[in-house]
């Protein structure tokens, strides 16, 4: 697995739910991106601004606060992820060559911009992207690796947050 990562918000959220993550690989996904020393990988943010992979963790994880600070051990996974661990980061363009790739697939199942924009940041850094949303990501794992191909990221892949955690 390559040394850096996206983690979409739907993984963190995920955490907090017993429906999803009732066997606990969330969370031993989250301890092994921390043990492991992952990168996370974002989009680069426009001066003066904040990455907006962090704005919809910021606004997403708002809604599961009160959960964060119940879970001791968790806090300091998340907080590992969101604060402390290293970046890499890349500018975005959906309208060059890949974004144009990237969104012709995505626009087809009518996945929202923010799920393109990590999937295009994963698909320039050359990294795994894990998401718990099939529709729009994982069930187009063939059509986006080929999207990363076509700029020669070939360690490109798309994974489920139960993939992933086996493959750490």
């Amino acid at each position: 697995m390559t040394p850096a990562m996206v983690l979409d918000t739907n993984v963190l959220e995920h955490a907090f739910n017993p429906v999803v993550n009732g066997d606990g690989h969330v969370e031993n996904l989250l301890k092994k991106f921390t043990q492991q020393r992952k990168k996370l990988c974002l989009d680069r943010p426009a001066a003066g601004k904040k990455s907006r992979i962090l704005e919809e963790y910021d606004h997403r994880l708002q809604f599961h606060k009160k959960k964060i600070a119940e879970q001791g051990q968790m806090t300091q996974w998340l907080r590992y992820i969101l604060v402390l661990a290293d970046r890499e980061d890349t500018p975005v363009n959906l309208a060059d060559g890949l974004g144009v790739r990237v969104a012709g697939h995505m626009d087809r199942v009518q996945a929202e911009r923010s799920d393109q924009l990590f999937v295009y940041v994963a698909c320039r850094l050359n990294s795994v992207m894990v998401s718990n949303n099939s529709r729009h990501v994982t069930d187009l794992r063939t059509e986006l690796r080929r999207a990363a191909r076509s700029v020669h990221n070939n360690e490109t892949d798309f994974v489920s947050s139960i993939e992933a955690e086996a493959s750490m």
